[in-house]
């Protein structure tokens, strides 16, 4: 019998990435059930645009928010209408610069008929010269060359730009945390579901085109945008509550001496600008961190 998958895409004033990256869902050669796409209070024509195309395609489910709430509230309200509005198996997950190529869910969906058990499958995520999109490069286990032949790498955690997970997984974890407001959400949620005992996978020829401007990773110290600066508030406190509660002390400790100590050190020396912002962005992160105690979202049928 045929598995049924829906998907979820977080959107933000990206309106012309937004239809590319539904056009490539809507042609899948896999066909997607539904197609829940949250808007987070978009200011451009983001609601008419939906609105229209929903009539046009039923299967798209247009969630409107009244406020940002960031791309990990997006997934959590996205995953959340999954489990509570669909009974399809799986749900594949993207933010709306994510461009699947059109075979993108059918060679997932192939690996679902090898793998009997499984945390999640990621796609092999690519930039826009498919060089490999590196704020999107998974962590491999120490034996991920395991299942190589069958064309999968397995990882600890992966990012949200374009992953599967089976309703059951959903159902035992929970949700996302929605608290985290953006960056680091997908790096504790898939770590959470290894540290359950599930494995996770990249599927590598799965490929998903990142349309991001530029392709360089999340780094403080080299960052050159200097109105993302702030944003690394999130960053550091985010990754301090994961560094916490999925790894061990000495991991966490290892993490808050690079970050405290060595991190300034190579901000005084080596960042372009905004020297003194982005040690000030650190800390406040790891000061925040230390009082961030997020909720986990648990269903109540988890347990069956």
């Amino acid at each position: 019998m045929l598995k049924k998958v829906d998907a979820v895409v977080v959107t933000y004033n990206r309106l012309d990435l937004l239809k590319k990256c539904l056009q490539a869902l809507l042609s899948q050669t896999y066909k997607l059930q539904n197609i829940f796409v949250i808007d987070n209070n978009s200011q451009d024509e983001t609601l008419l645009f939906l609105r229209e195309l929903s009539k046009k395609y039923p299967s798209i489910k247009p969630i409107h928010l009244s406020t940002n709430i960031g791309g990990a509230g997006g997934f959590y309200v996205g995953l959340k209408a999954f489990i509570e509005k669909s009974k399809s198996d799986y749900v594949w997950i993207m933010d709306d610069d994510a461009i699947p190529t059109s075979s993108a869910l059918t060679k997932i969906m192939n690996k679902t008929n090898q793998i009997k058990k499984f945390g999640f499958l990621s796609s092999n995520v690519r930039w826009k010269d498919d060089s490999p999109a590196k704020m999107n490069i998974p962590q491999p286990t120490e034996d991920w060359n395991e299942n190589i032949t069958q064309g999968l790498v397995e990882v600890e955690y992966a990012s949200f730009v374009a992953i599967l997970f089976p309703r059951e997984v959903i159902l035992k974890v929970g949700l996302p945390i929605k608290e985290y407001f953006i960056w680091g959400d997908d790096v504790e949620y898939t770590k959470r579901i290894t540290q359950a005992g599930l494995k996770g996978y990249m599927v590598i020829d799965s490929i998903v085109h990142h349309e991001i401007k530029q392709n360089i990773g999340t780094n403080i110290v080299t960052e050159k945008d200097e109105n993302r600066i702030k944003r690394y508030y999130f960053a550091k406190r985010n990754t301090f509550f994961t560094m916490k509660k999925r790894y061990n002390k000495k991991e966490f400790a290892k993490w808050i001496i690079n970050v405290a100590f060595y991190e300034p050190i190579k901000i005084l020396h080596s960042s372009p600008n905004k020297k003194i912002l982005r040690i000030k962005t650190t800390y406040k992160g790891i000061f925040a961190g230390m009082i961030f105690h997020p909720h986990i979202y648990r269903f109540k049928d988890s347990k069956k």
